[in-house]
């Protein structure tokens, strides 16, 4: 890559910096993976000396971007800000004529506090307002997505193809633009400090997987079919209750971080709704969070039977896959953390809260541990409050075997509320004297012990309420715990050093 800089300064008023460049990128992956067991000598652990070749792939792949880019900064007596960007991207993931996408931005921004009827004043040191808009892009897609393309499939010992990917050559990029109006504000020398964003982003040309008739030889392809809306407001608090007038004397701080975000379909292929994840229990539909939950709604127990009675939005008097119905949204109503820092003398104990209210978990694990006996395998506790025999009230539908009480309906009754407070992050520190930290050749050093994970507050039945068994970079398929693997609490003991 390549790039430039130019600034100056007029008449001690105006700066100006200019920034402009290029670059290329290009990536080139060949991996093979073989695997070997029954090795004749435990020393010798190359896969030639396996008695058993167990398993063995390989992959290719070649990427390439070409950018450009630019960047203009305004300042005018330090007060006023005017910024403009661009960056204009080539991305070989897409088809020959969609590969380039432009994304434009600017800002602007007023810093209230340096003007004369503020500039004097001892409550406000800093009070700046900001304004911004732009574009920006998203490629994140697997290997030559644009492209029909072959995969391996031997018969027997005779090697073969078979198509396994779609091509659509009209594949493009997946555009975000996004407003964003906020302040910040700062007191009493930054004894406490308020920042807020309000923001709205709009995503069209939406990348997923769409799909199509089996018939057609493919279940999905890759395409651009919808838009989506993120809507929201984001909130810093910052305050020093204790402030020392000695460097060594007792100081805390403390930051509280919310975030507020809407979420909403706005747009799709022929308006068409479809589903996706473990079951198909989200569901991605115009006028609708993307990914809510959508499956049959659970009414409670008949006291009399013991069976799982479900409601039936179509009123025709039977229970078909035309009741289902939205039953949880996974995006919370807000989420947010809490830091606190106390300080004395050498020594400094910081905590770190995070926190998320609202949300809804598909808990898959009770597919199989809490279906009324259908499986064989273990269940939850929850199933010793089932219905035993007429006149019981409970939310547990009685054990069936054969499966007729209609526990093992995959239903609400399997969504549960996943907000949580979770003490993510607890140090405790020590600064070892300088005479002490010399005599060991160091410039400084601290003692400290970690604990990571301490502890987490929730009615989530399961081993995280903060889970996702679809994958960290799934869009849709979201919030589904199925059988995941429980975060772990782990405590660490170190030094840091300086020479």
């Amino acid at each position: 890559g390549y790039f430039t800089n130019f600034g100056k300064t007029f008449n001690g008023r105006h700066a100006l910096d200019l920034t402009g460049g290029t670059s290329i990128e290009y990536e080139k992956r060949d991996n093979a993976f073989l695997r070997g067991e029954l090795l004749t000598d435990e020393a010798m652990k190359e896969v030639s000396n396996a008695t058993n070749l167990t398993q063995f792939s390989g992959t290719f792949a070649e990427t390439g971007l070409l950018s450009f880019f630019g960047r203009a900064n305004y300042t005018l007596d330090e007060k006023y800000l005017l910024g403009l960007s661009f960056r204009s991207d080539g991305a070989s993931v897409f088809g020959p004529d969609n590969r380039y996408g432009f994304f434009p931005g600017g800002s602007a921004a007023w810093i209230l506090s340096r003007e004369g009827f503020l500039a004097t004043s001892r409550t406000v040191s800093l009070l700046k307002l900001r304004a911004s808009l732009g574009r920006t892009g998203n490629q994140g897609l697997g290997n030559y997505p644009y492209q029909s393309t072959y995969c391996t499939a031997n018969y027997g010992d005779e090697p073969g193809y078979y198509p396994c990917n779609l091509g659509n050559t009209a594949l493009g990029w997946e555009k975000t633009t996004q407003t964003n109006l906020g302040f910040d504000l700062e007191l009493w020398n930054g004894r406490a400090a308020f920042t807020a964003d309000w923001y709205n982003k709009s995503t069209t040309d939406l990348l997923l997987s769409r799909p199509i008739p089996g018939s057609s030889g493919y279940t999905s392809f890759t395409d651009n079919i919808g838009a989506m809306r993120n809507r929201g407001l984001e909130l810093v608090f910052t305050a020093v209750p204790l402030q020392p007038t000695r460097a060594d004397g007792l100081r805390l701080v403390s930051t509280l971080n919310l975030s507020f975000n809407r979420n909403q379909v706005t747009a799709l292929y022929n308006d068409q709704p479809f589903s996706t994840g473990y079951y198909d229990m989200n569901r991605v539909a115009v006028g609708h969070p993307l990914g809510e939950f959508h499956a049959y709604k659970f009414l409670g127990v008949d006291p009399t039977t013991g069976d799982a009675i479900y409601k039936d939005t179509n009123n025709d008097g039977n229970i078909t896959t035309e009741d289902k119905t939205f039953v949880g949204n996974p995006w919370p109503d807000y989420t947010g953390g809490l830091t606190t820092t106390l300080s004395w003398k050498r020594f400094d104990l910081t905590g770190f809260f995070q926190f998320s209210k609202g949300n809804k978990v598909f808990n898959g694990m009770r597919v199989f541990s809490d279906e009324g006996g259908y499986n064989y395998d273990n269940k939850f506790s929850d199933v010793l409050d089932r219905w035993q025999q007429a006149g019981d009230k409970t939310d547990q539908p009685r054990a069936s075997f054969d499966g007729t009480s209609g526990a093992r309906l995959i239903s609400s009754r399997m969504i549960e509320d996943g907000s949580y407070i979770r003490l993510q992050d607890l140090t405790l520190g020590y600064q070892l004297p300088e005479a002490v930290a010399a005599s060991m050749r160091l410039s400084s050093a601290r003692l400290y012990v970690r604990g990571q994970n301490v502890f987490t507050s929730t009615d989530y039945s399961g081993y995280n309420p903060e889970v996702n068994s679809n994958g960290s970079t799934a869009s849709a398929s979201l919030a589904t715990d199925f059988y995941a693997y429980p975060v772990a609490r782990t405590w660490s003991f170190g030094i840091q050093a300086g020479w």
